[in-house]
């Protein structure tokens, strides 16, 4: 088949590749990078980043004419909307579900709909504007959580203890944002996770659970672990919740990617996806499991039944980690060394180690996922073991970082 893909998760264009595809990418400014010129495709397309949904349905078009695509597919819920609008321009099959995107890309939507089905989640309140943000959370009380109302890599999320934090926090969630629409949540108290599955035909897949670890401020993710560590009562409490909610908002045949906190009352959604994990967490179920979920979500997004291709058990043979690296900076200085790099290659149990930040990038707060310097996976016979592993390396790790040139600071200025 000849495929469009739009947008990333490189890892599923690969698996197409692979099984013999034909396959053109169209990716936004913001999200190509140079290994894309050098990838399985037969043309690389780049948009700007405001290009309108007419003109890549137009240049999908013009490539479409000359040689027709028999499918549209994308592995990011950012631009799957976009794909839809491209496939229906083209009438060219795509297994996305718009509806279903548009449900759980709103986060007062999903709420809703979580009332509206009797499945239990938090106190909640939109809030559109400085004022109604201000009422909204004097009405959930402190600690809540305020973020976007869709938004992604944990940018603009921030946690209010008392009034006094209020300014400060608000500045963190920013402007714009508080004039698009932001959540007032209540504050969920318990162990955070994430649920890997895939639904095929309606029924629903829990292939991982994920346990997740993050910085207690800015909420940025900065390890996962696989399996889980949990007994088996909450395992089974998380993963029937999960199923009971993606059959209520309609999952039919697409992967899933549910993050919730376990509280003493029970799982607790905060939000969910129409797409596997990012963070390379579907390396570590791979590493566990044995199970490809990016083969798994390439083959489904093709119209393909991928209940065959499902294990009868998913057992878990060991563990994996990955940790990541994340110290803050000025913009007035930059990164000279990073030390430690290649004794932690050496190491036998780490799978991947990448750094993020080369020397030479400017210093930055960490404020979303994308300011994160490096990480490492490792493996373990326990989740103990495996998380210990990760953890270590990148602790071992010193990032060096200079005083920038008066001249060069005021140039970035």
């Amino acid at each position: 088949m000849r495929v469009l893909i739009i947008g990333t998760n490189r890892p599923c264009h690969y698996r197409l590749q692979e099984r013999g595809h034909q396959i053109v990418l169209f990716m936004p400014r913001h999200r190509i990078i140079a290994d894309d010129l050098h990838g399985p495709y037969q043309h690389v397309v780049m948009l700007d980043d405001d290009t309108p949904t007419e003109l890549w349905a137009a240049t999908a078009a013009a490539f479409h004419a000359n040689q027709p695509f028999d499918a549209v597919a994308a592995y990011n819920d950012q631009v799957q909307a976009t794909a839809y609008a491209v496939a229906q321009h083209l009438g060219v099959p795509c297994t996305i579900d718009i509806d279903l995107l548009h449900l759980v890309a709103n986060k007062a939507d999903m709420r809703k709909a979580l009332d509206q089905h009797g499945i239990p989640s938090c106190r909640y309140q939109f809030a559109q504007g400085r004022a109604a943000l201000l009422a909204a959370i004097e009405t959930i009380g402190f600690p809540c959580i305020v973020k976007p109302v869709a938004g992604e890599a944990s940018e603009g999320v921030a946690r209010i203890d008392n009034a006094a934090g209020i300014a400060e926090a608000l500045d963190w969630v920013g402007a714009a944002n508080i004039e698009t629409g932001v959540m007032v949540e209540e504050f969920l108290v318990g162990e955070e996770f994430s649920v890997e599955a895939i639904s095929s035909n309606g029924q629903h897949h829990v292939v991982a659970i994920t346990k997740k670890f993050k910085d207690a401020k800015t909420f940025v993710e900065i390890g996962h672990l696989v399996p889980a560590p949990v007994p088996q009562a909450d395992y089974l409490a998380i993963e029937q919740y999960v199923k009971r909610i993606l059959a209520a908002f309609g999952f039919n045949n697409t992967p899933s990617h549910t993050e919730l906190m376990l509280t003493a009352d029970g799982p607790r959604i905060i939000e969910t996806h129409t797409r596997i994990g990012g963070d390379r967490i579907i390396e570590l179920v791979n590493y566990a499991t044995g199970v490809d979920l990016y083969d798994l979500v390439a083959v489904q997004s093709l119209g393909t039944d991928i209940t065959p291709l499902l294990p009868a058990t998913i057992v878990s043979n060991q563990s994996a980690a990955i940790w990541y690296a994340d110290p803050s900076a000025s913009e007035s200085q930059q990164l000279a060394e990073v030390r430690g790099m290649t004794e932690i290659k050496q190491l036998s149990y780490i799978k991947a180690f990448d750094l993020i930040r080369k020397p030479g990038s400017r210093g930055s707060a960490v404020r979303h996922s994308f300011d994160r310097s490096a990480l490492a996976i490792a493996v373990g016979e326990s989740p103990d073991q495996a998380l210990e592993r990760a953890r270590g390396a990148i602790k071992s790790l010193d990032f060096l970082y200079v005083w920038k040139p008066a001249a060069a600071v005021a140039e970035h200025a």
